[in-house]
């Protein structure tokens, strides 16, 4: 609770000191005001700095994403090459038409294909999901610095209106 020099005065101290007593609280009041809201912008700025390095990390892992799906994917194509060659060769051994394998050899490559696809599909959509993250850890940040500011604002008008019912 502010007590102004009148109130002290009405206590029983004396005008002189009581005027002092104000303003020395008045600045110790300001000065806290103060650091308070220097707090706030700062908490804002770690929390900001934070959001920062996770869209980093979000941004890492959709190149991870990315480059694990590329591995991937060709990976994939070079085992199926591998089979198609051990289907080749098992065909010949048998004795059979390779000809009359086509239908085969064509449904080995075709569900290759649509494998090899969809592991990159699903690279592109892990990427696209860690950009997203970061983009909103960033915005997340953003958002804290700037209700930091507001913070601090109303922390300096509180104080500054708390200060003045001192004098």
């Amino acid at each position: 609770m502010c007590v102004g020099p009148d109130a002290l005065v009405a206590m029983g101290m004396g005008a002189k000191t009581a005027a002092t007593v104000s303003k020395v609280a008045s600045v110790a009041m300001g000065a806290m005001t103060g650091l308070s809201a220097l707090g706030a912008i700062r908490q804002g700025q770690a929390q900001q700095n934070l959001a920062e390095y996770n869209a980093q990390i979000a941004q890492n892992d959709a190149i991870a994403a990315q480059q694990k799906a590329a591995f991937d994917e060709k990976a994939h194509r070079r085992q199926v090459r591998q089979l198609q060659g051990s289907q080749r060769a098992g065909a010949a051994a048998a004795g059979g038409e390779l000809l009359d394998m086509g239908d085969v050899f064509d449904m080995t490559a075709e569900d290759a294909e649509l494998d090899a696809l969809a592991i990159r599909y699903g690279g592109r959509t892990a990427a696209t999901a860690a950009r997203q993250r970061g983009t909103i850890a960033s915005m997340e940040g953003r958002a804290a610095k700037q209700r930091s500011i507001t913070e601090a604002g109303g922390t300096l008008l509180t104080g500054a209106r708390s200060g003045l019912a001192l004098l």
